[in-house]
C-alpha cells in the first residue's frame, strides 16, 4: 500500500474507533427508551452538557385520582399537555369538594417539555395540578388542594438550582420555572393576581 492509502485507511479506522460508543449509546437509549423515560421521571433533577433538568415528584399524599369516566374526556393540545379547559373540567369535576365551585383562574408556575404544574383558583381553593405523561395515565392530576386564603404567603428557595415555593397552607416544596418568573416578586405579584381574581 502506499502512503496516501495508508492514511486514508488509518484516519477511517479512527473516524469509526470515534463513533462507535455515540453510536452504541444512541441505540441504547432507542433500544431502551421507555425505562430511561421512568428512570427520568423519577429523578429529581439531571445535568447534561452544562444545562440543568428539573423533574417536580408527584406529592405522596394525593387528595384522589380523576374518576375513569373523566379522565378518558380530558383533552390534550398540540404540545402534549391538558388544554386549559381540560384542567378547568379536571377540578370542576374532580368530586373533592361537598359543592361545585366554579373556576376563577389559572396560572402556570412549572414547566418544562416533560411536565407543567398549574394552580387552579375556584372562588374558594387552589389546586395544584401536575400534568406529565405519568400522572395522566395514573390520574392522579391533582396533587393537593387548601383553602384559596391560605395561599399566601408564599416562601421561597433554591433545590440544585432551581427555584422553589411553598404556600402557606402546606409544607410541600413545587418548582417553579424561572423562565416564567424570573424574580420571587413577579411569582409573588402573580400569585396575588390570581388568589384576588378569585375572591
Amino acid at each position: 500500500m502506499d502512503e496516501p492509502t495508508v492514511k486514508f485507511v488509518a484516519a477511517l479506522v479512527d473516524l469509526v474507533k470515534a463513533l462507535a460508543w455515540p453510536a452504541v449509546a444512541v441505540w441504547l437509549v432507542l433500544r431502551f427508551r421507555v425505562q430511561v423515560s421512568q428512570l427520568l421521571t423519577r429523578l429529581a433533577s439531571l445535568k447534561v452538557g452544562g444545562s440543568e433538568f428539573v423533574f417536580q415528584q408527584p406529592s405522596e399524599r394525593l387528595p384522589a385520582a380523576v374518576p375513569p369516566t373523566r379522565a378518558d374526556e380530558l383533552q390534550t393540545g398540540a404540545d402534549g399537555f391538558l388544554t386549559i379547559d381540560s384542567l378547568r373540567a379536571l377540578v370542576t369535576d374532580a368530586a373533592l369538594l361537598d359543592e361545585r365551585e366554579p373556576v376563577a383562574g389559572e396560572l402556570l408556575i412549572f414547566q418544562t417539555p416533560k411536565q407543567r404544574t398549574w394552580l387552579i383558583a375556584t372562588t374558594q381553593h387552589l389546586f395544584v395540578i401536575l400534568d406529565d405523561e405519568q400522572t395522566r395515565q395514573k390520574r392522579n392530576l391533582v396533587q393537593t388542594f387548601f383553602s384559596r386564603k391560605q395561599a399566601l404567603p408564599l416562601k421561597f428557595g433554591e433545590s440544585e438550582g432551581s427555584g422553589i415555593v411553598k404556600f402557606a397552607a402546606e409544607d410541600t416544596w413545587w418548582y417553579y420555572s424561572r423562565q416564567l418568573f424570573p424574580t420571587r416578586d413577579a411569582l409573588n405579584r402573580a400569585m396575588r393576581r390570581l388568589v384576588a381574581i378569585a375572591a
